[in-house]
């Protein structure tokens, strides 16, 4: 990982506010891609394509609250 893509983890980390919750969506996000989810983005890679969505706003994380 070169200083541009830490660069780039560090403002979406500040964007989604938590590294945990960051990581979570890219995961998720990556899952969906492999599967042939629609790209939003231009990308080498599912990694850099799910970073370039999330940076550009096209994807979120959003919080679901389950209730017992």
């Amino acid at each position: 990982m070169g200083i541009d893509a830490i660069r780039q983890i560090d403002r979406l980390d500040s964007k989604i506010g938590s590294r945990f919750l960051l990581t979570a969506l890219i995961q998720r996000r990556i899952q969906e891609i492999i599967r042939g989810s629609p790209r939003f983005a231009d990308g080498a890679t599912p990694m850099r394509v799910a970073l370039a969505e999330i940076e550009q706003g096209k994807i979120e994380f959003e919080a679901t609250v389950v209730e017992e």
